[in-house]
């Protein structure tokens, strides 16, 4: 049996492939002396927006290589984080999902790290600055894929679990109003609040944060 936030995931990955393709023919199409207008001007407005903080986060020349990453990953994450409004699964609620995004980020830091130390540096750091801290090493190497992954997974799950458990209150409370037929007439006056908190804020902040830490992470290592 295929889990709930399949579908959910199905959805999203289809709506923003089509968003995208549009977009880009537009794009593609809009003549240099026309003025951008619409959704057209959105979408410049958002490129430019993320290169200017990978910029700004990496450098020049990585976050100009790593902004389409980055604009992809925060705008799936988003629209993942938001989709329990539509009454399906939000996608970010399942840990195979959140684990599959630290993956990519994961692999993206190691191979920053090859980048700047090469292939012979990147194994000899594991070792530093005595053989036996290869052990701390090593989990210190992991620890971004576990923390990345575990945190957005928790912060969208415990949302939705207190909306659950909110909805479950609410209607309990709402089934002693004699007259309005088992209807939860609590659950609307106070749902709205926490769903603009739950859905709309926490997860553009948890997107930012998803982000923010994925530049920062990769930064680091070119740095270094």
């Amino acid at each position: 049996m295929l889990q709930v936030e399949v579908y959910s995931i199905l959805i999203i990955t289809i709506g923003l492939s089509i968003a995208f393709y549009v977009g880009g023919k537009r794009l593609k199409n809009l003549p240099l002396t026309e003025k951008p207008r619409g959704g057209v001007l959105k979408a410049i407005l958002y490129v430019k927006t993320i290169s200017d903080f990978t910029i700004q986060n990496m450098g020049e020349k990585h976050g100009r290589r790593m902004a389409a990453y980055i604009g992809s990953v925060f705008i799936y994450i988003l629209v993942a984080n938001m989709f329990g409004l539509t009454g399906l699964a939000a996608p970010t609620s399942n840990y195979s999902v959140t684990l599959v995004l630290a993956i990519i980020t994961f692999l993206l830091i190691q191979h920053a790290k090859i980048d700047a130390n090469g292939v012979k540096g990147y194994v000899k750091g594991f070792f530093e600055p005595f053989f036996p801290f290869v052990i701390p090493n090593f989990f210190g190497t992991v620890a971004p894929l576990i923390s990345l992954s575990l945190r957005l997974f928790g912060n969208v799950l415990s949302g939705t679990v207190i909306m659950t458990l909110l909805y479950t209150f609410t209607g309990w409370i709402s089934s002693f109003i004699p007259g309005i037929g088992g209807f939860n007439f609590f659950g609307v006056i106070v749902a709205p609040v926490l769903h603009l908190y739950f859905d709309m804020f926490s997860a553009f902040l948890q997107a930012f944060i998803f982000i923010s830490l994925t530049s920062i992470l990769i930064a680091v290592e070119y740095q270094d």
